[in-house]
């Protein structure tokens, strides 16, 4: 039981690290192409938990002309 309890730990962790790096990977892309966030779009950056969401918005943002249009 404790091994599993720090196997699932261990996963938690990668994932919320995945997480973090998915997040600021996709604000240095908003940033290099100068589109400035609103608190709401960092708020809502920072909120996501989801890897895929985080992924496609990253690859919008590499053309997207706006923020908003980046994270839809």
């Amino acid at each position: 039981m404790k091994q599993r309890l720090v196997d699932e730990g261990r996963l938690e962790g990668r994932l919320e690290g995945r997480l973090d790096e998915a997040r600021a990977a996709l604000r240095r892309v908003l940033a290099h192409r100068q589109l400035e966030l609103t608190p709401e779009d960092a708020a809502r950056i920072e909120a996501c938990a989801d890897l895929a969401t985080l992924e496609r918005w990253h690859a919008q943002a590499l053309t997207a002309p706006s923020v908003s249009q980046a994270l839809c």
